[in-house]
């Protein structure tokens, strides 16, 4: 795992600083939970990957506890089950054999490790009524057109 981290981020290997907390505004953002599930989603629909929340773009570890105190249960057990939640809501419960979460220490802090396998067909995220379809490409999650979706699933899922 500390060698993923150090590396930096990639196309298997991406950074949230938190999973719903709002860093500059001090608040939770109900936007960045959308964040999460649109990496997973993407990791889903390339060729899976890491996403370790509570780590900053620049590697430092910053922990779970500002998304922990936002929580009706304020432990690791709470952030899990928010986690789940998250998932489900905004790209289904059907992935999680795909979806492997844990909890490791690093830099004395504990953060969150989402382990994502590559899906066996594609998965959309819902998002305000709509749904939305991401792939990994370098670092970033990226949207494709229907047309662009439709070429990809061809290439990527075809036997």
């Amino acid at each position: 795992m500390q060698e993923l981290i150090t590396a930096g981020e990639s196309d298997k290997v991406e950074f949230k600083s938190t999973l719903r907390y709002d860093l500059r505004a001090k608040c939770v953002n109900k936007k960045l939970e959308y964040v999460i599930a649109k990496t997973i989603a993407a990791f889903l629909n390339s060729e899976g990957g890491n996403l370790f929340i509570g780590i900053d773009d620049n590697q430092n570890a910053l922990g779970l506890s500002d998304d922990i105190g936002t929580l009706k249960k304020k432990s690791v057990d709470g952030f899990e089950l928010k986690l789940t939640e998250v998932i489900k809501k905004y790209i289904g419960g059907s992935h999680s054999t795909h979806i492997k979460i844990t909890f490791p220490v690093y830099d004395d802090v504990q953060i969150c490790r989402i382990r994502v396998a590559r899906s066996g067909k594609p998965v959309f995220t819902k998002f305000e009524e709509k749904e939305d379809f991401f792939i990994r490409s370098g670092c970033s999650s990226q949207p494709l057109s229907r047309e662009e979706q439709s070429a990809y699933e061809k290439e990527h899922w075809s036997n």
